[in-house]
C-alpha cells in the first residue's frame, strides 16, 4: 500500500471517527472547561466553551456554560454574543438554563422587558420560583406593579415557601 493511500485511510478514519465520537469530544472540552473555572481561569474556561460548541453545535451544555460566563463578563460586548449564543441554542432545544442565561445577559444591556420574559420563560418551563422572581423583579423595574404581582404569584405557586417572592408582594401590596 502507498504512503499516500495509508495518508487518505487514516485521514478518512479520523474523519468517520470524529463524526461518531464529537459530542463526547465536545462534553470533554466542557469538563476541561468546568475544571479551568475550579482553578479561576475564566478566559480559558470560556476559550473551551466557545470550541465545544464549535464542535457539537448541539450541545445544550456547552451553549450553557458559554452564554452563562460570558453574561457574568459585565460588557455590552460579552452580552450581545451571550444572547447569540443562548439564542441559537435555544432553537434546538428549549432549556430553561439558556433562557436564563439570555435574560441574564439581557440585564447587562438594561433590555428589562426582555429579560423579564426570559426569565418568565425559564420559571414555567423548569416550575423554578426562582426565575419567576426574577421576572418579578424585571417587572417591577420596568414599573409594570401588576406583572410583578403576578410573576411573584407564580413563583409562590411554585415554592410556597420562598421568602422572597412573599416579601416582594408584601412590598407591593
Amino acid at each position: 500500500m502507498t504512503r499516500s493511500r495509508r495518508l487518505t485511510l487514516a485521514c478518512g478514519a479520523l474523519a468517520f471517527a470524529f463524526f461518531l465520537f464529537h459530542d463526547q469530544l465536545a462534553a470533554a472540552v466542557v469538563t476541561r472547561g468546568d475544571d479551568a473555572l475550579r482553578t479561576g481561569d475564566v478566559a480559558t474556561a470560556i476559550r473551551l466553551y466557545v470550541r465545544a460548541t464549535q464542535l457539537d453545535a448541539g450541545s445544550s451544555i456547552a451553549a450553557d456554560r458559554l452564554a452563562f460566563h460570558l453574561a457574568l463578563q459585565h460588557d455590552r460586548s460579552s452580552a450581545h454574543i451571550a444572547i447569540d449564543v443562548a439564542t441559537r441554542a435555544l432553537r434546538a432545544a428549549p432549556e430553561p438554563a439558556l433562557f436564563a442565561d439570555r435574560a441574564f445577559a439581557e440585564l447587562q444591556l438594561h433590555a428589562w422587558r426582555r429579560a423579564e420574559r426570559d426569565f418568565d420563560r425559564a420559571g414555567r418551563l423548569a416550575r423554578d420560583a426562582r426565575y419567576e422572581h426574577f421576572a418579578a423583579r424585571m417587572a417591577l423595574r420596568s414599573g409594570d406593579r401588576d406583572a410583578a404581582k403576578r410573576y411573584a404569584r407564580l413563583a409562590l405557586a411554585d415554592d410556597p415557601a420562598f421568602a422572597p417572592a412573599r416579601a416582594l408582594l408584601r412590598y407591593l401590596s
